[in-house]
C-alpha cells in the first residue's frame, strides 16, 4: 500500500552539473538524459515505483534539476490554485527560472498544472530551493550556483495578478576563495536552510557557498502591513579552506547541531550554532572514503583524487547521519555520541554500503525513518 507519494527532478541535456566537463567530464552514457520530473509512489517498507510520468516534460521546463513541495496553506497572495500545495522547481540554466505547478492527484494518477509564468531566479544556474513560511508570508528562497557568482534570491507571495511569487531580496557573494582556481575563482551559492526564529514572525536562512567556503546565516522576518521580507544577515562562517561546503542540514532532535556536506574535500563538518547565529566547529571534518581509495591509477583519481561528495542527511531520530560520496558511489553511515547534555561527545563509522547506482546526488529521509532514497545522476 502506498505511504508516500514523491515527486523527482532530472537533467534533460547532457553533460550538465560536472564540475570536470572541461576535461572530458566523469565517464558515463551521455545518451541516457532525463525526461523531467517523475512523480513515485513508495510504500512504507520502502518498496518504490514510479508513477506514470513525467509530469513535467522537458517541453515544459528544461533541466528541472531541484523542487521544492509547498505544504497546504492559506497564506494571503497565494493563488486558490496552489491552496492545497504544489511544487516549486527550478530550470537549472544559464538564465535561470523557477515555475510554480498544482498537483492533482487521483488514485494513481498525478497531474501537474502550471501556475502563473516561469519566474526570473535571479542568477545563473539555479540549484536548489527551498521553501518555509515567515510570519504570514510564504517565502521561496533560491540559490543560483552562477557562472560569474553566486547570487541568493528569495521570494514571497504575490498579492497581485500574475505570478504566484515576487522577488524581495537578492544578495550576489562576488569573489570566492581561489584556493581551487578551477572551481572558487568565484562564489557558487549552493544551497540554503530554513530553521526556526525567536518568534512565529521571524526564521533563520543558512546559505552555503561552495565557492568562498562559507557558510552566512540570515535572519528573515516580515512586514506584513508592507507585503516586504527582511534580511539581515548574522553571521559568516568559514569552512576549512578549499573543502567546498556545498549542503547543511539540522539534527531533527538536537536542533542546534547541523552537519554540513563538504563537498569538494568529500568530508563531513559537525558545527553547532550559537544563540548569536554563529557557528562553531564541533569535530574535524570526517573523511567520507576509505583510506587508500582509490588507487593513483584508478580512473576515479583524476577527477579531485576521488573527492566528490554530494547529500547528508540525519536519521529522525537524530542518532545516525548518512553521507553520500560520488565516484565511490556510497553512503557513509554514522552514529553521533551525543552525551545527556546534548554535546556531541565524538562520531564512529557505522558502516558504508554501496548506492547500487551512479553518482548518487540527493538523499532523502522519511519521517518514519525506515528507508532512504538516493536519486542518482
Amino acid at each position: 500500500m502506498t505511504a508516500y507519494i514523491g515527486f523527482v527532478g532530472c537533467y534533460t541535456l547532457e553533460g550538465q552539473a560536472d564540475p570536470f566537463e572541461g576535461d572530458g567530464g566523469v565517464p558515463h552514457d551521455r545518451s541516457k538524459v532525463g525526461e523531467g520530473v517523475h512523480a513515485i509512489s513508495v510504500t512504507s517498507e520502502g518498496k518504490l515505483a514510479a508513477l506514470a510520468g513525467p509530469i513535467i516534460g522537458a517541453d515544459t521546463l528544461q533541466n528541472p534539476a531541484y523542487l521544492t513541495i509547498l505544504k497546504r496553506s492559506d497564506a494571503a497572495g497565494r493563488p486558490d490554485a496552489l491552496k492545497q500545495g504544489g511544487l516549486c522547481v527550478v530550470s537549472e540554466l544559464s538564465e535561470g527560472t523557477f515555475q510554480a505547478f498544482a498537483i492533482e492527484c487521483e488514485g494513481s494518477e498525478v497531474k501537474a498544472k502550471a501556475v502563473g509564468s516561469r519566474i526570473d531566479s535571479g542568477g545563473q544556474y539555479p540549484c536548489h530551493i527551498t521553501s518555509d513560511t515567515v510570519g504570514d508570508m510564504e517565502v521561496i528562497s533560491v540559490c543560483n550556483y552562477g557562472d560569474s557568482e553566486g547570487v541568493l534570491s528569495l521570494y514571497g507571495n504575490n498579492s497581485h495578478v500574475g505570478n504566484p511569487y515576487i522577488q524581495h531580496v537578492r544578495i550576489a557573494y562576488g569573489a570566492g576563495s581561489k584556493i581551487d582556481l578551477a572551481r572558487q575563482a568565484t562564489s557558487h551559492a549552493h544551497s540554503s536552510e530554513f530553521t526556526d526564529g525567536p518568534s512565529l514572525s521571524k526564521k533563520n536562512l543558512c546559505v552555503l557557498d561552495l565557492g568562498s567556503d562559507k557558510l552566512i546565516s540570515y535572519s528573515l522576518s516580515t512586514e506584513i502591513s508592507e507585503n516586504s521580507l527582511k534580511c539581515t544577515e548574522q553571521s559568516c562562517n568559514g569552512a576549512p579552506p578549499g573543502t567546498g561546503p556545498r549542503s547543511i542540514m539540522f539534527n531533527p532532535k538536537y536542533e542546534n547541531i547541523a552537519a554540513i556536506s563538504l563537498e569538494m574535500s568529500a568530508q563531513i563538518l559537525l558545527v553547532e550554532r550559537k544563540g548569536d547565529g554563529s557557528f562553531v566547529k564541533l569535530l574535524k571534518p570526517i573523511p567520507l572514503l576509505p583510506a587508500g581509495w582509490p588507487d593513483e591509477s584508478s580512473n576515479e583519481a583524476k577527477y579531485n583524487g576521488g573527492k566528490w561528495a554530494s547529500d547528508a542527511v540525519f536519521s529522525p531520530c537524530g542518532r545516525f547521519l548518512y553521507a553520500a560520496a560520488r565516484l565511490h558511489n556510497s553512503i557513509s553511515v554514522f552514529e553521533l555520541k551525543i552525551s545527556s547534555e546534548k554535546h556531541v561527545d565524538g562520531i564512529d563509522l557505522v558502516q558504508r554500503i554501496p548506492t547500487e547506482g551512479l553518482t548518487p546526488r540527493c538523499l532523502c529521509v522519511p519521517e518514519c525513518g525506515a528507508f532512504i532514497l538516493v536519486a542518482h545522476q
